[in-house]
């Protein structure tokens, strides 16, 4: 399988929170009028792999309910994507809950989370199951998440297609790739800059950091040798769009010599595609030019 180029459209910076969500309401970028046009200008920049969060609040604003207009905005969404080739990974978290469910103690309680994520997740695939191309349900895997909930999501959408990412910090050392084996088909790393985004960065920076990726890479293959490696989030930023292309340069050379030394490296998600009220650094800018990282990374149809 050839590497991918994609990036990520989280509900934060691509809509903004909802009015019904814990950390709502907020702005978004526009994407929720300028779907269609953003869509193929990603497509026409080279991006082929998309990962779409679908948004608990939007969805399920009151326990045992669905909305059903969101359910058509997210069902059209797919079919202009799969219409211009992109291909759709869906998660199922990536920050914001509903408030009913933050009132009942949200991510971090264990309780509320045990009970509430099986039935949002069975909800979300057997509404959406036969459009996306992959499952990625947390964009990153909280910390110390039950090993339940993770049981719970591999038994309702795992052992088959499309394929289960368990979507890892870096840091994290992958003692859950050990504890969870054979409960995941890809292995996903949020990779961190190793920079910071309001300094100068030098040549000899990147290297260093490019140097931590490659590693980075090579732990995630060794954690999990039987499984494809997936780069589920990574966000050049920095405040000058210049050092977030270099950074992207970086990368690219790092995904390079991961996979010249045997490494399956899949994937690589670029977070977010499109830059927001809260998150400059990304592909497009919030005018919807490509910025540096776009021209480092991605490689339009036909080049």
């Amino acid at each position: 399988m050839s590497f991918r180029r994609g990036a990520a459209l989280p509900v934060s910076t691509t809509l903004g929170f909802a009015e019904s969500s814990d950390l709502g309401p907020t702005a978004g970028n526009g994407f929720y009028k300028r779907w269609p046009d953003d869509l193929a200008l990603l497509a026409d920049l080279g991006v082929a792999d998309l990962r779409l969060t679908f948004d608990w609040a939007r969805l399920q604003p009151k326990p045992g309910e669905f909305a059903g207009d969101w359910v058509e905005r997210y069902e059209n969404l797919f079919a202009a994507a799969d219409a211009i080739g992109i291909s759709v990974w869906g998660a199922m978290y990536d920050s914001g809950v509903p408030k009913w469910f933050a009132n009942e103690g949200g991510i971090d309680d264990d309780e509320a989370l045990t009970r509430w994520w099986p039935r949002w997740i069975e909800r979300v695939a057997d509404t959406f199951g036969a459009h996306v191309d992959g499952w990625i349900p947390f964009a990153v895997l909280p910390d110390s998440l039950p090993d339940q909930v993770w049981i719970d999501t591999w038994r309702v959408l795992g052992a088959g297609e499309p394929p289960v990412v368990a979507s890892l910090a870096a840091a994290d050392g992958y003692s859950f790739a050990g504890r969870r084996n054979g409960e995941f088909d890809v292995l996903g790393v949020a990779l961190p800059t190793h920079l910071a985004d309001d300094l100068a960065v030098t040549d000899d920076d990147l290297r260093l950091a490019a140097e931590h990726w490659e590693q980075t890479l090579n732990d995630a293959a060794a954690a999990a040798p039987d499984e494809p490696i997936m780069i589920s989030s990574f966000t050049p930023a920095h405040i000058d769009p210049d050092v977030s292309g270099r950074m992207m340069e970086r990368l690219v050379g790092a995904i390079d010599a991961a996979i010249g030394d045997g490494i399956d490296v899949t994937t690589c998600l670029v977070e977010p595609a499109i830059a927001g009220p809260d998150a400059p650094s990304a592909l497009v800018g919030s005018d919807r030019t490509a910025l540096p990282a776009a021209d480092a990374f991605l490689i339009a149809p036909g080049d």
